[in-house]
């Protein structure tokens, strides 16, 4: 588990990031792959130190330094959006390593977490990510070392479907030939457009103040990807609740979407299986990391609760979205 410096040592390497004396300090979270934010106020500003594990190769915790540059070059084609905008440090360099980690800091962005989502806000989020599929695409450099974890070919899944299947909990037993289905069955086309996918659209990485959206945060586990693949995850996380997706709030998000970014007909007649491709794959995923003590199984078993019912109820009804 990665841990916070010293206040002595955010202030080292906020002298090295050229941000002055820190006035202020606050945590702000540890996400997956091995990562610490926390928000400094100097007399220059509000800034975001982040703290990475350093990985010397391809594992599930901790970046190497080429993969946290990839992230950084990629949010440079859409420097114009609300996302983290990074800062060079008095070396010149983006990333630094300091002691046992990466380091790397970006102007902090205002918002909090929304608590729930309104028509407004599923509009503001469809127009953000139609803006950001759309100019991110430019970005087509080959990433090396970087998970690509909804990547779920055929080899991949014969990889993990020993790990996915050596479940104890017999809930997650009883799923888990359903949701290999489900990937199987909705697994996207080679047709659809490739580009930088977020991949990680939940209330966590979205900013808010009131019902304006100020920003989009936390893109450690971006790659190339089906731009549908991150369509299917916003509506699994920002529009499915009580165990049903909302159909307005649904409606609302792909015309915000659409505003930023049409859909080509490949990408039109895959939209309900992106859905069910989210919820199943992410399941999926997740029943892999089990054995791998890489997540709780009480944050698969609350997957399996929450999103494989939206899921059913998508394949038992004839889903459609008005694009008009």
């Amino acid at each position: 588990m990665i841990k916070y410096y010293t206040r002595k040592e955010y202030q080292k390497i906020a002298f090295l990031y050229d941000l002055g004396i820190m006035r202020k300090i606050e945590k702000l979270h540890i996400g997956y792959g091995g990562s610490a934010k926390v928000s400094v106020l100097t007399g220059k500003g509000k800034f975001v130190i982040s703290k990475n594990l350093i990985s010397r190769g391809k594992g599930i915790v901790g970046k190497t330094k080429k993969s946290l540059q990839y992230e950084i070059e990629m949010l440079q084609t859409v420097k114009d959006l609300s996302v983290p905008h990074f800062i060079k440090s008095k070396n010149n360099n983006f990333v630094e390593k300091f002691k046992d980690a990466w380091v790397s800091v970006y102007f902090f962005i205002p918002g909090k977490p929304p608590k729930n989502i309104t028509k407004k806000m599923a509009y503001q989020l469809g127009g953000f990510f139609g803006s950001f599929h759309k100019k991110s695409a430019k970005f087509q450099t080959k990433l090396v070392s970087r998970r690509r974890y909804y990547d779920l070919s055929p080899v991949v899944m014969d990889k993990m479907r020993p790990f996915a299947y050596n479940q104890e909990n017999p809930i997650l037993k009883k799923v888990v030939a359903e949701v290999e289905r489900g990937v199987i069955n909705n697994r996207p086309s080679k047709k659809l457009l490739v580009g930088p996918i977020h991949v990680d659209p939940y209330s966590k990485n979205e900013l808010f103040q009131g019902e304006k959206l100020t920003g989009i945060i936390d893109f450690g586990n971006f790659y190339l990807g089906p731009q549908m693949v991150d369509v299917g995850k916003c509506i699994m996380w920002n529009c499915c609740f009580d165990r049903k997706i909302d159909i307005n709030l649904t409606r609302y998000f792909i015309k915000g979407y659409l505003s930023s970014r049409k859909l080509n007909s490949d990408e039109t007649r895959y939209l309900k299986k992106a859905i069910l491709y989210a919820i199943y794959s992410h399941i999926w995923v997740d029943l892999y990391h089990i054995p791998l003590k890489y997540v709780p199984e009480s944050y698969t078993l609350f997957l399996v609760d929450n999103f494989l019912p939206v899921a059913r109820q998508i394949e038992k009804t004839s889903f459609k979205i008005d694009l008009n």
